[in-house]
């Protein structure tokens, strides 16, 4: 369910973006002469382009820590290039542990009870014979 959900909210985050790509109007001054900002290179495609990924990372940016924060109760302690990276929980690492440790102690008295099965067995043959009159 949390995967389609996610899925789900980037599909619509790039719809819109794709909308924002189609209809984001190119500024112009008075005369009607398009006006570009510099990084458009003078160019209404890569402007368009820019204000849709804009939009679409711009999204994500808020996206992550909302649905995260909103579905699994914890919110991210840093947002990079690489992506949204949250604390640990110790509360799971700790719950493996005790799992772990209980399984090892059930094994641990399996194999404890078979070492003292050899050495009785060990015991019985090792006695020496007791020597009847």
């Amino acid at each position: 369910m949390k995967r389609i959900s996610i899925r789900i909210l980037v599909s619509l985050i790039a719809c819109a973006a794709l909308a924002a790509f189609a209809w984001i109007p190119i500024p112009e001054d008075t005369n009607g002469h398009p006006v570009l900002p510099a990084v458009a290179l003078e160019q209404a495609g890569l402007y368009r382009l820019e204000v849709a990924l804009m939009v679409f990372y711009g999204g994500l940016l808020l996206i992550t820590p909302a649905f995260s924060g909103l579905i699994e109760g914890r919110l991210p302690i840093e947002i990079s290039a690489r992506g949204a990276r949250f604390a640990d929980s110790t509360d799971e690492a700790l719950d493996d542990l005790e799992k772990t440790a209980a399984d090892l102690e059930g094994e641990l008295s399996l194999l404890a009870a078979d070492v003292k099965c050899l050495k009785l067995a060990i015991d019985d043959k090792t006695k020496p014979p007791v020597a009847s009159d």
